[in-house]
């Protein structure tokens, strides 16, 4: 599905480079809900561009449902994101002059998918996460959850091969958050490969695998699935001092290692 081997990221500032990915290999299959986990200059944020086709590395190679995308033009990449992936973001990412249905459609409008079908698609994908009433609803008209959900369907729009959502449930109180993340569990029932992006460790801990990332290196990764917190334990924003059920059980290797990075951390660095 992915496959990262020794990714580099540099980035130049005047006399002075920033490494900010430092030799990264990664390997998620299919299917697999995966959290990546770091606080503020971690290289997060830069991961999750390689991941999601954003950008390219300096040196190393990278695979997205077997198509090597490592040094593919700017043009290759939208064409593979369009086919490949889809984006679900912290500040939902609407366009406010347009309607739900047509927020949905827009990647299919990208795709040259007929009129009839891209509605037709895009009604689906709404009704699929419980916003069918509101298809005529332009973002302004809605609630941030609401905003949120219309940012999911149109994600899955296009049924594409990955989910990357950074930091989904950022914005929202912890309500919606909680169904937010219940949606995240259901596609991937159905079958999706999900990946997280996020700094939140009551986030993290829902998924089946924990990546921590420090300084631009994977410091640890952790299978969770014996342990995988339920999305309605979600407490909000605060990191590892949840105490509900199977989700403490995780937490001797994984939070020591987080909060060493809190500690650590040159926030400085590109997150």
């Amino acid at each position: 599905m992915i496959r990262l081997e020794n990714i580099t990221k540099v980035y130049k500032m005047g006399d002075t480079e920033l490494h900010a990915l430092d030799g990264v290999s990664l390997h998620i299959k299919p299917h697999e809900f995966v959290s990546i986990i770091g606080p503020s200059g971690s290289g997060k944020s830069t991961l999750m561009n390689m991941i999601g086709c954003l950008d390219v590395p300096t040196s190393g190679r990278f695979w997205i449902d077997g198509v090597e995308a490592s040094k593919m033009t700017d043009n290759q990449l939208a064409d593979l994101r369009n086919q490949k992936l889809g984006f679900i973001f912290q500040q939902y990412n609407l366009l406010t002059k347009l309607t739900a249905l047509e927020n949905v459609e827009l990647p299919l409008i990208y795709r040259g998918i007929p009129t009839a079908q891209r509605e037709e698609m895009a009604k689906k994908a709404l009704d699929r996460v419980g916003l069918l009433d509101k298809i005529h609803h332009k973002p302004t008209e809605l609630s941030g959850g609401q905003q949120q959900r219309v940012s999911v369907a149109r994600a899955l729009s296009a049924n594409p091969s990955l989910i990357l959502a950074d930091e989904p449930t950022g914005a929202l109180d912890s309500k919606s958050g909680i169904e937010i993340m219940q949606m995240m569990h259901d596609l991937h029932d159905e079958g999706n490969t999900i990946v997280i992006i996020t700094h939140d460790l009551n986030i993290a801990k829902q998924a089946e695998r924990i990546i921590t990332i420090r300084d631009g290196k994977i410091t640890s990764d952790i299978d969770n699935r014996g342990d995988m917190a339920d999305a309605t334990n979600v407490k909000g924003s605060d990191i590892g001092d949840s105490t509900d059920g199977k989700a403490a059980d995780l937490d001797a290797d994984l939070k020591n290692a987080y909060i060493n990075n809190l500690i650590n951390d040159n926030t400085g660095g590109a997150e």
